[in-house]
């Protein structure tokens, strides 16, 4: 009787780690036909190429958003911040122009006029702000966060492969246009301290440095 029982017993168990494994196995097989379904690369692409470019009038200047986080950090954040979860860390999509007062390996300085020096990633290409700083991606549009998080690499891939060359062009005293990412902590938003990821990159010529002088003031 005792043997019956253990039979039965053991029975279960291979049914229930059948039953487990075809689970899972079925819900992988669900998230990579939604990858496949969703298809990454060209989501990436139309983000970056099409949708940031098509929305750069609704992004912050960076010499705005100094003078509202001097004046009223905390309104600041609420007007021009996005963030997919809560937390301290919240990410703004910035706008800006300057001169190029400094290069290396990893970072372009940019300054315009008299205005604290901004820094331009040019190697370390990582993490969700370039996905999350436009508020243009809602996670909840996505079936799996695995999608979500894939994105957010895709993205970074393409910025390290198709802007960041463009960097490679400036030198001290060329004149720059750029849209970029970059992340601040509510408890302490320094920009000095704060690197921008760069999604759009541009030489500016004379002409265009005068008009972005005149926005400026």
């Amino acid at each position: 009787m005792m043997k019956r029982g253990l039979k039965y017993i053991f029975m279960a168990l291979i049914g229930a780690t059948l039953i487990y494994h075809s689970v899972y196995f079925k819900s992988l097989q669900r998230v990579k036909a939604s990858v496949k379904e969703l298809n990454i690369d060209s989501y990436a692409k139309n983000y970056l190429f099409k949708l940031i470019p098509n929305a750069k009038s609704e992004f912050v200047d960076i010499t705005l958003l100094r003078r509202a986080l001097v004046e009223n950090a905390s309104q600041a954040f609420a007007s021009y911040s996005h963030a997919v979860s809560d937390g301290d860390l919240r990410y703004f999509m910035v706008t800006g122009a300057g001169v190029v007062v400094q290069t290396d390996s990893d970072y372009i300085w940019s300054r315009s006029d008299t205005k604290p020096a901004v820094k331009l990633a040019t190697k370390y290409i990582y993490g969700t702000a370039a996905r999350d700083a436009a508020g243009l991606i809602a996670v909840d549009s996505f079936d799996n966060t695995m999608v979500f998080n894939e994105l957010s690499e895709k993205i970074n891939e393409l910025v390290r492969k198709e802007i960041v060359p463009i960097s490679e062009n400036f030198k001290p005293g060329d004149s720059l246009r750029f849209t970029g990412a970059l992340g601040l902590s509510t408890k302490a938003p320094q920009l000095t301290e704060a690197t921008i990821i760069p999604l759009q990159l541009e030489r500016l010529e004379a002409n265009d440095k005068k008009d972005q002088d005149v926005r400026d003031r």
